[in-house]
């Protein structure tokens, strides 16, 4: 009996020793210094001298020794910051205009669109892999700094030119609103989804879709959808790409850390 109750401490023993050892292994394997990364998305709109855009901020570290193989490892993340920032074109300083909730896989698993009229900018967030309560149709006021979710529609939205109607698609149909009231206008049916719409004219809604790669045009007046010979531009109405929106931060990158700190 002694000798069963002597090995089971020592079996014991073992174990906690290997939960320790396990431990201090996953504490080795990520480098201690923190790194950031500025990730911004691959459009944005001007208002007046300020350039709008959605961007994460990550603070994380790289893994190191073993951790590292066979692919390189993954980074752990300590935390993270994702929302609509503003770079001052004149000051060159950037800001946080609203915070979203936490993106994963940014920005390669999400499509987004923004757009804007006299007095909103509206944003589309979709995740294309995995349902995400980022999800959805944000209006952002940027003369009070407001934000609304006003749908959480896998969408992205296009403001028309004047007026206040929003248009979005979704399950293969595109719906009309007036975001002022959130009535709906006119809903159209399609016999396909599109990749996102552009409010073109007044009337007229331009589709773009995929697989193969075109543009329709929809007249709503009719609800008829006919062909173009417009050619598909993946970025198609972004005041903004990627690269300007990069050239026009780099005169004002913020202190990475600090911005996760107040924020």
């Amino acid at each position: 009996m002694k000798f069963i109750a002597g090995s089971s401490r020592i079996f014991i023993c073992c174990i906690l020793s290997i939960i320790l050892f396990s431990f201090i292994l996953l504490g080795s394997c990520y480098h201690k210094e923190p790194l950031y990364s500025f990730n911004i998305s691959s459009g944005g709109v001007m208002i007046g001298s300020s350039c709008y855009y959605l961007a994460q901020v990550r603070e994380y570290r790289n893994p190191k020794g073993i951790s590292r193989f066979p692919d390189g490892g993954q980074t752990k993340e300590i935390r993270q910051l994702f929302g609509l920032f503003r770079t001052d074109t004149i000051h060159n300083t950037t800001v946080l205009a609203t915070r979203f909730g936490d993106v994963h896989g940014w920005p390669v698993r999400y499509k987004t669109r923004l757009d804007k009229n006299d007095s909103l900018i509206s944003i589309g967030i979709v995740n294309i892999n995995l349902a995400d309560s980022v999800n959805g149709i944000y209006l952002y006021n940027f003369d009070s700094g407001k934000t609304l979710k006003y749908s959480a529609a896998k969408a992205l939205p296009s403001l028309s030119k004047t007026g206040t109607q929003i248009a979005y698609c979704n399950n293969k149909t595109v719906l009309v609103e007036d975001y002022s009231s959130n009535t709906s206008t006119a809903r159209y049916l399609l016999e396909t989804e599109p990749v996102f719409i552009d409010w073109e004219i007044e009337n007229g809604i331009l589709l773009f879709c995929s697989d193969p790669f075109r543009v329709m045009k929809l007249d709503l007046r009719t609800g008829t959808v006919s062909s173009s010979d417009m050619k598909y531009i993946a970025n198609y109405s972004q005041e903004l790409g990627v690269t300007e929106i990069r050239s026009i931060v780099s005169k004002s990158i913020p202190d990475l850390e600090k911005l996760l700190d107040n924020n």
